[in-house]
C-alpha cells in the first residue's frame, strides 16, 4: 500500500499518506490516535502504526 515510503516517516509524508493537512496531522498526534515520537522538534511516525490507524477507521 505504502510500499514506497521507509519505516519511519515525517509530518509531511503523513499528510500525502492520508492527504489530510498537517494541522490535523499534528492533532491526530495530540490526541494520541497516531502514535508518534518527536526527536528534536521534528515528529516521525512509524509506518506500520499509519497502517494500523488506515485499518482501524
Amino acid at each position: 500500500m505504502f510500499e514506497s515510503y521507509s519505516e519511519i516517516i515525517k509530518i509531511e509524508e503523513l499528510c500525502r499518506m492520508l492527504k489530510i493537512s498537517k494541522n490535523t496531522a499534528y492533532e491526530l498526534i495530540r490526541s494520541g490516535q497516531m502514535p508518534a515520537r518527536r526527536i528534536g522538534r521534528i515528529y516521525r511516525i512509524r509506518k506500520i502504526d499509519v497502517i494500523n490507524f488506515m485499518e482501524a477507521s
